[in-house]
């Protein structure tokens, strides 16, 4: 895992982020109440390898408690300053944290997989965007192991996904198209498509528009995964 850490921490110091949005994303602002429904008062959210994403700070502003985390010190840092919150460095069995001033919001700084429920604890929501679509397919059955392992019985996961032919672009962010939320997280949870756009109309598309001309289809999901109905 430090190798692929590695990578991401040299594009993070190159200032080589184009995955890096500096606005809330909207398709998070437009869903984000499915993860919501059926659920009552403030929720904990997770939002995983989240860097210095400005929906971790739009989540917080709507009174949730947030947590992400980063392999990457250098983005968590810049959230702070950016968003010009003032934070303390902490340390949870090992792993480094900073959390804001009223503990609403804490980004943990180490790999996604040293973190488990018994030291982050448990979620009603989850956010994934750029997160999923940036592991290698080999990592994925351990993510979504993890991510089961942090949520809540009634939870709700939101994910932002890509979908193309893998062969025509090596990613990252690479292909996770429906058939593949379903064969990780079939199992506990229903997977419903909230959203299927081609990336040519979106111009916020993670796919940098540089390799649009290789692919001939690209599309975006949004998908809304819930527990399984009894």
């Amino acid at each position: 895992m430090e190798e692929r850490v590695e990578y991401w921490s040299k594009r993070w110091q190159a200032e080589d982020a184009p995955w890096h949005k500096t606005e809330v994303n909207e398709f998070l602002k437009t869903y984000f109440d499915h993860v919501c429904k059926n659920k009552e008062g403030k929720l904990r959210i997770f939002v995983p390898l989240c860097g210095k994403t400005q929906d971790l700070r739009w989540l917080y502003d709507l009174g949730h408690e947030v947590v992400g985390v980063d392999g990457v010190e250098k983005p968590i840092l810049e959230f702070f300053k950016e968003q010009g919150v003032t934070y303390t460095k902490g340390d949870e069995g090992g792993l480094p944290y900073y959390v804001n001033d009223d503990g609403r919001l804490k980004i943990y700084y180490c790999d996604l997989f040293a973190l488990n429920p018994e030291m982050c604890g448990k979620f009603d929501g989850i956010w994934d965007r750029g997160s999923l679509v940036a592991l290698l397919a080999e990592d994925r059955d351990k993510y979504a192991k993890l991510l089961k392992s942090v949520l809540n019985e009634n939870f709700g996961y939101l994910i932002h996904t890509i979908q193309y032919e893998q062969s025509q672009y090596p990613g990252p962010p690479l292909s996770v198209p429906v058939e593949e939320m379903k064969r990780l997280f079939g199992d506990i949870s229903e997977v419903e498509t909230l959203l299927n756009v081609s990336t040519k109309d979106d111009p916020t598309s993670l796919i940098p528009i540089k390799f649009h001309g290789n692919i001939d289809q690209c599309y975006e999901n949004i998908f809304l995964l819930k527990p399984k109905a009894e």
